[in-house]
């Protein structure tokens, strides 16, 4: 019985003389040296329940204010548009936000089912950043949204790293 147990549990073949139960047998400890490494405890932790943990509310204004006098208000930002009910763009807004750093992404997935709309839009887009001197990117196979990187932006196109200032700030 005691042999199909070892088995059963993946531990070492006894020996072949299996000890009766009431025998006591002496076996030797081998020394490696190396001390046994045993970890502490783990002792259980009593969590505080969410409403009595103190928190920042960071939409405050006195962390807005904070965030202002540490670093000022932001510049430029980053634009997501789609195409309103009548399908359209607003393109004289998009080309005032870009002229002032803003880098926009178009969304013309929204579009699917009308091609020759979608296509057009996507000229127009491509008509007005070429007016500002800016290029147009594809951010997928569908050419369904595009990224416009505004006035100052840079845009490493061997590394697809979008981010930091140009020279011409």
């Amino acid at each position: 019985m005691r042999r199909r147990l070892y088995n059963l549990f993946g531990l070492p073949d006894l020996p072949s003389g299996e000890p009766l139960e009431g025998e006591i047998v002496v076996e030797e400890i081998i020394e490696d040296g190396d001390p046994i490494h045993i970890p502490k405890p783990v002792r259980k932790t009593v969590r505080k329940p969410v409403k009595e943990l103190k928190f920042h509310d960071l939409g405050s204004k006195r962390w807005l204010e904070w965030s202002i006098s540490q670093q000022g208000l932001p510049r430029r930002g980053l634009r997501y548009i789609r195409p309103d009910e009548m399908h359209r763009l607003p393109l004289e807004p998009m080309s005032t936000r870009l002229h002032q750093g803003d880098i926009c992404i178009v969304d013309l997935s929204s579009l699917a089912h009308m091609d020759s709309q979608r296509s057009a839009l996507a000229r127009q887009v491509q008509d007005m950043a070429n007016y500002g001197g800016l290029p147009v990117f594809a951010l997928d196979d569908s050419n369904r949204l595009f990224l416009v990187p505004g006035r100052g932006s840079r845009i490493d196109t061997e590394t697809h790293e979008l981010g930091g200032n140009s020279i011409l700030d």
